[in-house]
């Protein structure tokens, strides 16, 4: 079974990150990881490492935008499930999407992955042989996940100085040595000093990768996750806390019926 995750660029002008693992009931593999731009690009990899085989990949990128403005349900559940752990989701609508390229880039990508293959779908059963694909949102998941106080600050913004993000940066690779991942042992390396497009590259593997670890638990440990949303409303595929499930329901079920 494999596992691709997608660190999704909102424009072709910027690369996105591609990974992809093998795994069985026991453990997973690292196969491979790059930067790609087009979405030819990025199809054409998934095809030749996976080909015709079973294959779940996790896409960081909103899937399903129905609304113009404003947030999805998706991202309110999100922010009141994660908001103390500094994991709140930024708003997808469809005029924020749409000023890079003028169409909703995740929307446009479903459906070539749809063109390979793949069914869009987040509900899984635990150890399913299918072809499937589905939105993620990492940050969260890393809550989860690495059992964190708050959300790695590797990320580049105004008040995340080089020094920050390098320490952020070897704190997140030491995170996923620990998951049940073979890596090669040169995969990672030391940030001090990287800047530029090759630290962006270097994130971007590491998100594509942890994106392909939680389409990898989700597919050991779907009694684990949740669905945040709804296939007609946008909807965001993330492990949560066994504390958060009472809240979740409740919270789901106000939602649908307003």
């Amino acid at each position: 079974m494999f596992f691709v995750g997608i660190d999704l660029a909102w424009s072709t002008k910027n690369g996105t990150g591609v990974a992809v693992l093998e795994g069985n009931k026991r453990t997973a593999r690292f196969v491979s990881a790059g930067i790609f731009y087009s979405d030819a690009e990025i199809f054409e990899q998934v095809e030749r490492r996976i080909g015709g085989e079973e294959c779940f990949v996790a896409v960081d990128a909103p899937l399903i935008v129905p609304n113009e403005k404003g947030r999805r349900v998706a991202e309110k559940l999100v922010g009141e499930l994660f908001r103390k752990y500094n994991a709140g989701a930024y708003p997808a609508n469809r005029q924020r999407l749409a000023q890079w390229t003028g169409t909703i880039r995740g929307e446009e990508f479903s459906k070539g992955l749809e063109g390979i293959g793949f069914e869009h779908s987040p509900y899984v059963e635990r150890f399913e042989k299918s072809r499937k694909f589905f939105e993620v949102y990492p940050h969260p998941s890393m809550v989860v996940l690495f059992g964190l106080d708050r959300i790695l600050r590797y990320k580049a913004k105004p008040n995340h100085s080089y020094k920050l993000r390098w320490a952020e940066f070897d704190k997140y690779a030491k995170l996923l040595k620990r998951l049940r991942v073979e890596f090669p042992k040169d995969f990672f390396v030391h940030t001090e000093g990287l800047k530029g497009r090759a630290l962006k590259e270097y994130e971007d593997k590491l998100d594509a990768i942890f994106c392909a670890y939680i389409a990898y638990h989700c597919w050991h440990n779907p009694e684990k996750c949740a669905v945040l949303g709804d296939m007609k409303e946008g909807y965001i595929m993330t492990p949560i806390l066994e504390s958060m499930r009472k809240q979740l329901a409740s919270r789901q079920k106000e939602l649908h019926e307003f």
